[in-house]
């Protein structure tokens, strides 16, 4: 009888963690599951299920960061250039949005990179006040679009991302800075996904980039073009967007995008796309509802040799 209800109990808990995470344990690689242990996020998720407080997460981490629990990056003991963050999915947990942005603040990012999910369903109110605590903070940010952010633009029949439009400006953008070049897309309309007019920039730039040598390519695309455990994808709602998403892919690697970052899964993880030999992040949730994380986001060190360092980092 034991043995069924430890069974029955195991079975809810792995439900549960798919439902509440969007991955699926079962359908994790060998590779994908060294990965997600090795950041140790997967047993603090398995504990928010449970609503212990999670140990002290260890693991190779930058020098100086003891909130960090993860790290990525070539082992290099060379002088950091400059730092960014990347932040995602506050939705309307401004208190965990504040404190994130103190954090990085005191950190000495010289900018930070918004990526989507800036509101529950995408009212101007919502965004405004997300704004508000982005513009009190005085740093340069970029901001994305995520699904959220076009709910209510949609549902009231204007085009999806007005309201974001009205409150952050563009959907989509690149620059540089020190070398490194940044492209965020906009790719997070389930039903659209990217018109002809955003994929013939995406390339321009790319090729533009190239041109300039650039000491880094980061590429920004707020819903994953792929992941190997979580739904959580471009071409989930619409099947017909995933091979754009993979043309995206195969763009990327060809023009020599070193990371594409993502966010919506509310889950920070780290993997190689197969196809193509991607590397791939999802960078985790500020939010602190319906996270099966402690709120967190990501911290990117450029160092003076050109490698980078991303240290995963719990929003203190």
């Amino acid at each position: 009888m034991s043995l069924v209800i430890i069974a029955i109990l195991g079975i809810g808990l792995l439900q549960a963690y798919k439902a509440f995470s969007g991955y699926d344990p079962m359908k994790l690689d060998s590779q994908s599951l060294q990965n997600l242990l090795s950041s140790g996020s997967a047993e603090q998720a398995l504990n928010s299920l449970l609503s212990l407080n999670p140990r002290q997460q260890t693991g190779e981490i930058s020098q100086g960061d003891p909130g960090s629990l993860s790290y990525m990056g070539k082992i290099s003991n060379a002088p950091v250039l400059f730092k960014f963050a990347v932040l995602a999915d506050s939705h309307k947990d401004t208190l965990s949005l504040e404190r994130a942005l103190n954090q990085v603040r005191d950190a000495g990012v010289r900018f930070v990179i918004i990526m989507g999910d800036l509101s529950d369903v995408g009212t101007l109110a919502e965004l405004e006040s997300t704004k508000r605590v982005l513009d009190a903070s005085g740093l340069t940010y970029y901001a994305a679009a995520g699904d959220h952010d076009l709910w209510d633009s949609r549902d009231k029949e204007s085009d999806a991302p007005k309201n974001f439009t009205q409150v952050f400006g563009k959907t989509y953008q690149s620059f540089s800075y020190e070398g490194v070049r940044f492209i965020l897309i906009y790719n997070s309309d389930n039903y659209l996904g990217l018109d002809g007019v955003q994929l013939a920039w995406v390339e321009d730039e790319l090729n533009r980039s190239l041109a300039e040598n650039p000491k880094k390519i980061f590429a920004f695309a707020p819903t994953p073009l792929f992941h190997p455990s979580s739904d959580h994808v471009m071409g989930k709602v619409t099947p017909k967007l995933t091979s754009q998403a993979e043309h995206l892919m195969t763009t990327f690697k060809k023009s020599g995008v070193d990371l594409v970052f993502s966010s919506d899964t509310h889950f920070y993880s780290k993997f190689i796309e197969p196809k193509n030999n991607l590397d791939m992040i999802t960078v985790g949730a500020v939010t602190s509802e319906k996270n099966p994380q402690a709120p967190r986001f990501a911290m990117v060190e450029i160092l003076e040799d050109g490698n980078f360092n991303v240290v995963e980092t719990e929003i203190k």
